[in-house]
C-alpha cells in the first residue's frame, strides 16, 4: 500500500493566523486561485509523494540523519512572492529567511538521503518559502498582482525551528487533510 507524504517545517499558530489574515486580503481580489487552508500551511522541505508503506521505516532513519547535529535556529517569515515572478504569478508564497546555512543542509541531507529510495534528487536549488496558493487561471490577475505587489515587504514572524514532521496528506474533493506520522527533534 502506498501513501502520500512529505517532510516539512510546522508553523505556530501565532503566525498561522497573522498568515490567515493577509490570505483573507488577498482572497478579497477575486483572483482565480486555490488557496491554502490555514490549518494547512506548513514549510515544505521535501516533497516526497507516493511511497510504499514498508518504506517508511527507512524514510525515517533519512528524515533522523538530516535532523541530528543541527542546533534549534530561528526563522523569519515575511515579504511576498511568487513564482516565477509577481508580474506573472503561478504560485503566490511567503519568503522564509534564517542567518545561517540549516534549512539547506537539512534539505541537502534530505535530498541526498531519499535517493536511495528510488525518490529523484531536485533539479532546481531549494528556496525556503510558504505555498499561499496557486494560481488557477487570469481571471482578476491585475488585482491579485497590484496587491502582491503592494505587499512585497511584510513580516509575519519568528518561528522556532526544534523539529522536522513527516506528514501524510491524502488528498479530497475539498481539499488535502494532512496527518503527522512522525516528529524528529533536532540534535
Amino acid at each position: 500500500m502506498t501513501i502520500r507524504v512529505f517532510i516539512a517545517i510546522e508553523i505556530n499558530s501565532e503566525i498561522k493566523n497573522e498568515l490567515s489574515e493577509y490570505l483573507s486580503t488577498l482572497k478579497r481580489t477575486g483572483a482565480d486561485v486555490k488557496w491554502v487552508s490555514p490549518e494547512n500551511i506548513h514549510l515544505t522541505l521535501k516533497f516526497i509523494g507516493y511511497i510504499e508503506k514498508e518504506s517508511l521505516i527507512n524514510l525515517n532513519k533519512v528524515i533522523s540523519d538530516a535532523a541530528s547535529n543541527i542546533e534549534p535556529f530561528s526563522i523569519s517569515i515575511g515579504n511576498i512572492g511568487a513564482f516565477p515572478s509577481l508580474n506573472k504569478p503561478r504560485v503566490v508564497f511567503v519568503c522564509v529567511q534564517e542567518r545561517g546555512n540549516n534549512l539547506f543542509k537539512i534539505y541537502e541531507r534530505l535530498d541526498e538521503g531519499v535517493e536511495p529510495l528510488g525518490i529523484k534528487k531536485e533539479s532546481k536549488k531549494y528556496v525556503g518559502h510558504i505555498t499561499l496558493g496557486r494560481v488557477k487561471s487570469q481571471k482578476n490577475i491585475s488585482k491579485l498582482k497590484n496587491t502582491l505587489n503592494s505587499g512585497t515587504e511584510c513580516y509575519f514572524g519568528r518561528e522556532k525551528v526544534t523539529s522536522l514532521s513527516l506528514i501524510q496528506s491524502r488528498l479530497t474533493p475539498t481539499g488535502p487533510l494532512y496527518t503527522r506520522l512522525n516528529n524528529f527533534i533536532l540534535n
